[in-house]
């Protein structure tokens, strides 16, 4: 367990906010609070305010960067599931019209395949997690604007005269209120995954267990015949 104040970022990601990119791991990770230095007062709350801007930003690259990834996967599921069903509920009719309806059985191959793919992108969550990031980007967004807004407000009052020693604790105390309600952010969005995933789960064992049963209940009858 880590300790002292650590903020969500992304791992793997350039220092500079606005520069290049690195590759990205699949997950956020977390940075410890570097030394700043308050010799400058100003030059100490500078320092704070662009390391708390800079995983801020971070983590509202990964939720976007990550709901492209699983809208992309939620559409092609999505599409391939459409097709599939107009493809097999066409299938039975051309046969019919051809005067083979022993093809036609392919139209329940074709419907039981669209329904898999929907069924997938249901237990992997690739549609709800799509929603989940972009609603949870589009949170830390307004956060970081109203952040953004509040500390210019705070360093115009100033006019870059030296803060006293309760002004530097009050815009230290806004910069870990913002903390806040990012890392809140985030965890109700994790949270909201875990009930889902575990709820899939239940439902997955659930089918499972009743298709053993059915099952095991033909292979009786059919021994008993």
């Amino acid at each position: 367990m880590t300790t002292g104040w650590v903020l969500p970022t992304l791992r793997g990601v350039a220092v500079s906010v606005h520069g290049p990119r690195r590759a990205r791991d699949e997950d956020l990770g977390v940075q410890r609070l570097p030394a700043f230095e308050w010799k400058d007062p100003l030059v100490g709350l500078g320092e704070l305010y662009g390391w708390v801007e800079q995983c801020a930003c971070e983590a509202i690259d990964w939720y976007m960067g990550e709901k492209k990834r699983k809208a992309s996967w939620s559409r092609g599921l999505r599409a391939l599931a459409a097709v599939l069903a107009t493809l097999g509920g066409a299938i039975p009719v051309a046969a019919l019209a051809a005067s083979k309806p022993i093809y036609g059985n392919w139209g329940f191959v074709l419907l039981a395949l669209a329904a898999g793919s929907l069924a997938y992108d249901r237990f992997f969550g690739y549609s709800s997690a799509w929603l989940r990031y972009m609603a949870t980007a589009i949170s830390l967004r307004a956060e970081l604007s109203d952040f953004q807004l509040s500390w210019a407000k705070d360093m115009a009052a100033l006019g870059g005269q030296n803060p006293e020693p309760e002004e530097v604790l009050r815009l230290i105390e806004s910069a870990q209120s913002f903390v806040w309600k990012m890392n809140d952010s985030i965890r109700n969005e994790t949270q909201s995954w875990l009930v889902e995933f575990n709820t899939n789960l239940s439902d997955l064992e659930s089918r499972l267990h009743r298709t053993q049963s059915s099952s095991s209940t033909t292979e009786s009858v059919l021994l008993e015949a």
